[in-house]
């Protein structure tokens, strides 16, 4: 793999963490998502790097439930 790909794949996982946040999180976790739908790149990797174990949380929950 590339390193674009494997940026892009980041990304794709980066935001299908953001939506499980969105839909199954708390009042925290939803906000939270919804901030990182609206920050540009820069910021969208400043909230990854401030609650990292949020973000694994969730993107383990939708690795579940779809089986990627």
């Amino acid at each position: 793999m590339n390193i674009e790909n494997y940026m892009r794949s980041q990304a794709d996982e980066n935001h299908r963490a953001a939506k499980a946040m969105e839909k199954w999180g708390g009042g925290f976790a939803s906000a939270l998502a919804v901030a990182y739908f609206h920050a540009d790149a820069d910021n969208q990797a400043r909230l990854l790097a401030a609650w990292p174990e949020l973000f694994e949380r969730y993107r383990r929950m939708a690795q579940d439930t779809t089986g990627t």
